[in-house]
């Protein structure tokens, strides 16, 4: 595809509403946003847009010029596609064509809203004597959704199965179990009222508490999360359940969610994570409650997680930030417990959208939520805080590439680990560890300290004593997973084969607990990293065995990548799919049996 690539100062003008769409762009680094003139004559903002993200594809698509005007916010980089090209993309790839739909319907959606607030003000000003309203009529968005629909239609491209632009509409069903405690249920629906009428969500009360645990014990705190997940299964479908207690001094709700995520995403939330908040039914607790449910969900289908994109960043842009406008009234338990939630927000929000801001603002809530620890030992809480903590500083390390702050995700790890003792929380310290390992691990990547990866396998081996392959074997395949990888680097720093031959075994084992249909994503990086590995293994042995296996593997996961939008690891796997494709080539050309590692090595 024919790109260029163009620079912008801040407040320079990309395009302006009213101008010919000849061009798509993507945004490569800092951020722009979309404005259009409202009825009142003003600009309305409607979109913000950021790295990896395109603009100016509608006109792409329909032909008409531009509906918005762009504006960088920043100092900002942006690849210019020519209108032909990128049709020509769209025709060749439905799987992007419907991607590009998600995108235009979200920005549509959020433009009406905007635009009728304006229309609405506009028209009470003109009722009570002032300017004018501008006439209204259908948006320009109902006609570019149709010409979209329209012209993917006349490609004839009929996706299979449920189709996730239309499902996104689709509200997150929450159930509220009747608080323990409240036994008429005014509680209960009283707070499910503060959640009932926000934007995209549906509530339903349910009459049948859930006991929640009778203290901190991983015994008690697990077999209450069990309590919960039967609850979901006998309410049926459900996207996230709340369920806790109300008191003298107001609510304690913890979070299960319908599906399972990743538990080593930073913000990821778990059966030790609750919130504390107070009786007295004010805004703040209505909006700290509808945004801890919204980063709770662990979406299980691509429209859910539409969804969860589009209203989660949303929601946070609205609530005013806790760690500023925390009131004092509601004490340092309670407010640890908000900070905590509003991390895993901020987390979950940099995790989806790519903005590594909010990463920044999850670090600064949660040591906001470690000062308001009281002095002496804080066991679980400091534990899964500092753990937290360490998971955030780590993803900003990673995307900086600085190697400072994932020194000190590492330090806020290991503290999060000596927090812990296995006996009493072995499956939360087992967590730490396996985080610990990949933190060592990103550490070497940077810094080449072979001694890292040592350490980075210790950690892995000691997750494992825990999460075993007969009573955890989800866990136990990610950290295989993730061991694999560490021994095939380590393996190729010291210039070992059979290291690199442990690296293939792990990947192995790591694929019989993982499949494609239940998990594209992982079993992707699996096969993945097992290509790597074989191509490892065969360089260092100076044979070719392997290769046609390593490419199979690597051909396998640029399709779930390719089918995902996963554009990094695509990049990533493509360069390693064509390396090996042309060492196959050269071995056909030469008719020998091994390729010639060192001329690849010099080239």
């Amino acid at each position: 595809m024919k790109t260029r690539e163009r620079s912008f100062d801040r407040g320079a003008v990309i395009f302006r509403e009213g101008e010919p769409g000849d061009s798509v762009f993507v945004v490569e680094a800092g951020r722009v946003e979309l404005e259009k003139v409202g009825p009142d004559g003003s600009a309305v903002p409607l979109a913000v847009i950021g790295p990896f993200e395109l603009l100016g594809e509608m006109g792409a698509i329909d032909g008409a010029p531009h509906g918005a005007t762009a504006r960088a916010m920043e100092p900002s980089r942006l690849r210019a596609i020519p209108r032909k090209e990128f049709k020509a993309w769209l025709q060749q790839d439905p799987d992007s064509a419907m991607r590009v739909i998600a995108v235009l319907v979200d920005r549509l959606r959020a433009a009406d809203a905007q635009l009728a607030s304006r229309r609405s003000q506009a028209m009470v000003l003109s009722a009570g004597g002032g300017s004018p309203a501008a006439a209204s009529g259908p948006t320009s968005g109902v006609n570019l959704f149709s010409a979209v629909a329209s012209w993917l239609l006349s490609r004839k491209v009929k996706p299979e199965g449920p189709n996730p632009v239309l499902d996104a509409d689709i509200p997150f069903r929450i159930g509220l179990a009747a608080l323990n405690n409240d036994v008429e249920l005014a509680w209960t629906r009283a707070l499910a009222s503060t959640l009932d009428l926000r934007q995209g969500v549906a509530v339903r009360v349910l009459e049948t508490p859930v006991s929640p645990p009778s203290g901190e014990d991983q015994t008690q705190v697990y077999a209450a999360a069990l309590r919960a997940r039967q609850a979901m299964a006998q309410a049926g479908d459900l996207d996230l359940l709340v369920w806790g207690d109300v008191h003298e001094t107001g609510f304690t709700l913890w979070f299960t969610a319908s599906g399972t995520g990743d538990e080593d995403r930073p913000g990821s939330f778990g059966p030790y994570t609750r919130i504390e908040l107070p009786s007295e039914l004010d805004p703040p607790l209505g909006d700290i409650l509808y945004v801890t449910a919204l980063a709770a969900i662990e979406p299980q289908s691509e429209a859910a997680a539409m969804r969860q994109r589009r209203l989660l960043p949303i929601a946070l842009d609205t609530v005013d930030d806790p760690v500023k406008t925390m009131p004092q009234t509601w004490g340092a338990s309670r407010g640890r417990a908000a900070l905590a939630c509003w991390g895993h927000a901020c987390a979950t929000r940099a995790a989806i959208d790519g903005d590594v801001r909010w990463y920044e603002r999850a670090q600064v809530a949660y040591r906001a939520a470690l000062q308001r620890l009281p002095r002496g030992d804080h066991g679980i809480e400091e534990a899964l805080l500092r753990r937290h903590l360490g998971g955030v500083l780590l993803a900003l390390g990673e995307k900086r590439q600085d190697v400072p702050q994932i020194e000190a995700a590492v330090a806020e790890l290991k503290l999060a680990v000596e927090s812990l003792l296995k006996t009493l929380y072995p499956q939360e310290w087992a967590g730490g560890q396996n985080r610990l390992g990949l933190a060592l691990y990103r550490l070497d990547l940077l810094t080449s300290r072979t001694e890292l990866l040592k350490d980075s396998l210790n950690a892995f081996g000691a997750a494992l004593s825990v999460f075993t392959r007969a009573e955890v074997p989800v866990r136990w395949a990610d950290v295989m997973n993730n061991m694999a990888q560490v021994l095939q680097v380590y393996g190729d720093q010291m210039k070992n084969p059979d290291i690199i031959a442990r690296a293939v075994e792990a990947s192995r084992s790591a694929l019989e607990m993982r499949s494609r249909e239940r998990n594209p994503l992982a079993w992707a990086s699996t096969r993945n990293s097992l290509g790597s590995a074989l191509f490892l293994l065969d360089k260092h042995r100076n044979s070719g065995d392997h290769l046609e296996e390593a490419g199979e593997c690597f051909a396998d996961a640029l399709e779930v990548y390719r089918a995902l939008g996963a554009n990094r690891p695509v990049a990533v796997t493509e360069k390693n799919l064509a390396r090996v494709r042309l060492l196959l080539r050269e071995r056909g050309a030469r008719k020998v049996a091994k390729p010639d590692w060192a001329e690849e090595e010099k080239g």
